[in-house]
């Protein structure tokens, strides 16, 4: 029998009797995260750990942009990442395996909220960016780790340093993704067999590889993110940073000036 639990906080979640757990979250129509959000993710994710039931997780979101990550134009008074980076390490210690369904945008954040589960499935529309430097500030949700960690460090640094956005095709092509799908009508479907397959193994087994391949991840982390605050905290005060900002809500190219 499914079971259901209502959006609270911008979050559903529905468990299926194969033993996957649908994971939604809507904040259109970006589906930028706040602490919120995160926090209301991690409180899900780890209920559904401990509901006996589930043994996958498919996190998805509704509308066009899987996430825009955190919305800096709306966040001017609070600029302290801390606290977000602290609900993104509960994501990456949660102890049931997660695959994203990313059908939109998933960009600065939101990739790196694609990166908390342990594989990503795209449709054709997936668009995947590291856009820090593109606003002026370092990038954060611990990319510093699971960037290079699945698309190699050189990679990873073309990314960051570039902030360029790559179609899916050649996020699978790198490792971003995990599998493409044409149709963007199955992806959702795509994902769920993806995660059934999983669900079908002993369920105490699945934990304990996980827990192996897995064990140094979150130490990594987080020391990674709290550099990661550092450095965004004091690139927060920049000029260069409020002309990114200023340059992605009038869609135009950022004239930095190094200051």
């Amino acid at each position: 029998m499914t079971q259901t639990q209502p959006a609270e906080r911008g979050v559903s979640s529905m468990v299926r009797d194969d033993h996957v757990a649908v994971l939604e979250f809507s904040r259109p129509p970006n589906n930028y995260f706040d602490l919120e959000l995160l926090e209301s993710l991690a409180d899900t994710c780890e209920d559904l750990a401990a509901d006996g039931h589930t043994r996958a997780i498919v996190l998805r979101s509704s509308g066009r942009v899987f996430c825009a990550g955190a919305d800096f134009a709306a966040s001017a008074g609070d600029r302290d990442p801390g606290p977000l980076y602290a609900q993104a390490l509960r994501l990456f210690r949660q102890p049931l395996p997660m695959i994203a369904a990313v059908q939109g945008a998933a960009i600065g954040g939101g990739l790196g909220l694609a990166l908390s589960a342990d594989f990503r499935i795209s449709s054709r529309e997936g668009r995947f960016a590291a856009n820090f430097a593109q606003i002026g500030i370092h990038h954060g949700f611990g990319l510093s780790v699971t960037l290079p960690e699945v698309v190699g460090r050189q990679t990873a640094m073309e990314l960051l340093y570039t902030g360029r956005r790559i179609a899916a095709a050649d996020a699978l092509s790198v490792g971003l993704i995990d599998m493409l799908v044409d149709d963007p009508s199955q992806l959702v479907a795509e994902a769920l067999a993806y995660a059934a397959r999983i669900a079908s193994s002993a369920p105490l087994a699945v934990r304990s590889i996980r827990r192996t391949l897995r064990a140094d991840l979150a130490c990594k982390l987080a020391d990674a993110v709290a550099h990661e605050c550092a450095e965004q905290q004091e690139l927060f005060t920049t000029e260069d940073f409020r002309e990114g900002v200023r340059s992605v809500a009038e869609r135009r190219t950022g004239r930095f000036i190094g200051r």
